[in-house]
């Protein structure tokens, strides 16, 4: 009986709070709207983030790395080619098995020169398998595909691919041939010269200003290597199932001889900036945090001396100093709520539309693809940074209240009864 009397009081004290809240309406539709705006830059600028740093993955898993890699132990460390290694059967039967696989290829990677009649520049000759290669990386969609550029046709031909900025350094069109020198297995100098059969541009720039992509085929003749290959390549149907393939791979293709390493082996860099993202996003929230507790308390305590006299005479009439004390706290939250739903109801469908449509930074462009991002960013909003969010304004508007409240449930009835 005792406790449905209490919440029945609660439940009074609750409307009583939210009536309270617009008795000024000019000062609570002040803060209510300093918390929206800060809402709304916190969660867009979290979405931006996002975006970022999933586009800097997928441009970086999309040129070079892919999900997963198989390699010979220590080309990691030190990507000579004497690290190379025949792709035995048994390797490609245990990538088609997995459901978790969507595609995989070799390659062959060797770091030499190309020069033209202008100039020479150090890179790494990429060779590829051109249908396969579909499967696991962007490269046929980042190729230009006008004036005469085409993607490779075949593994075995005399054609290599050519990032538009490599061209440009060079002099080079579509149709030219470029002169390379690398040091092939026998650790003999080789110079041979292949033909342009296309250029790409990829949203990543350390991609365009360092790597050729030539024929598989071509490449281990060339190099001495016969059939054996720098890499095994993996894509996997999503970044949630790398560590899954990745396991699944150690224990199908048991080979002290081999290392089978994920994106996040591959370029730590990348886990590096995404853990100081998230420590960014610990300072967006502190942020939020400090600027709610001021916003509030000073409209509480500015709201609790205006009904000074009127909390004395509910002490009079009985009203107990926990009532008093929670009716102020439900206020605080009903303010810090209403900021919020005001910040979302802005913020969450402009994120979903750009999400979609993108922010063009082409103007911007060098800055953006040293960065791995390409021009257009698309913001990306998960369910967790709502609700971080939404528990952040509700500790913190309970936080600011604390004092507000304490000061009005101690209230003494006779010098309220007095105050003027």
């Amino acid at each position: 009986m005792k406790i449905a009397r209490y919440g029945k009081n609660m439940t009074i004290f609750m409307m009583i709070s939210w009536r309270n809240m617009w008795r000024q309406k000019r000062r609570s539709l002040v803060v209510i709207s300093s918390m929206a705006v800060g809402i709304f830059a916190m969660i867009f600028s979290i979405g931006f983030m996002n975006g970022m740093t999933v586009q800097m993955v997928e441009n970086t898993i999309n040129t070079t790395l892919g999900h997963i890699a198989i390699h010979e132990r220590g080309y990691q460390k030190n990507m000579k080619l004497k690290y190379n290694f025949f792709p035995e059967e048994r390797y490609y039967r245990a990538l088609e098995r997995s459901n978790l696989i969507k595609g995989f290829t070799p390659r062959v990677k060797i770091k030499g020169m190309i020069s033209s009649s202008e100039t020479s520049r150090g890179i790494m000759l990429m060779g590829i398998d051109p249908e396969r290669e579909k499967t696991v990386s962007s490269i046929y969609h980042y190729t230009i595909k006008e004036r005469g550029s085409r993607y490779l046709s075949d593994a075995s031909s005399d054609e290599i691919l050519i990032s538009k900025y490599l061209a440009e350094k060079l002099e080079l069109e579509v149709g030219d041939r470029a002169v390379f020198r690398i040091v092939d297995e026998n650790k003999e100098m080789t110079g041979f010269a292949m033909r342009i059969a296309g250029l790409f541009e990829s949203p990543v720039e350390a991609f365009d200003s360092s790597v050729v992509i030539a024929g598989i085929k071509r490449l281990q003749k060339l190099s001495g290597l016969g059939d054996n290959v720098s890499e095994i390549s993996v894509r996997t149907k999503n970044k949630n199932a790398v560590d899954a393939a990745k396991e699944y791979l150690i224990r199908a293709i048991p080979d002290s001889h081999r290392e089978i390493l994920s994106w996040k082996d591959m370029e730590p860099s990348l886990i590096g900036y995404i853990e100081l993202q998230d420590k960014m996003i610990y300072i967006f929230f502190m942020i939020m945090f400090i600027t709610v507790v001021f916003s509030i308390a000073n409209t509480l305590i500015m709201s609790i001396m205006e009904r000074f006299h009127e909390l004395g005479v509910m002490k009079c009439i009985g009203t107990r100093p926990s009532h008093i004390f929670f009716m102020v706290v439900f206020e605080a939250v009903n303010l810090g709520m209403v900021g919020l739903v005001a910040g979302l109801v802005i913020t969450v469908p402009l994120v979903l539309v750009l999400g979609v449509t993108g922010i063009d930074f082409s103007f911007a462009i060098d800055a953006m693809r040293k960065w791995r991002i390409g021009t257009m960013v698309y913001p990306l909003i998960f369910m967790k940074d709502i609700i971080a969010a939404t528990v952040t304004v509700l500790i913190t508007t309970v936080v600011a209240s604390l004092y507000p409240a304490g000061k009005a449930s101690r209230i003494k009835p006779l010098e309220a009864l007095h105050f003027i």
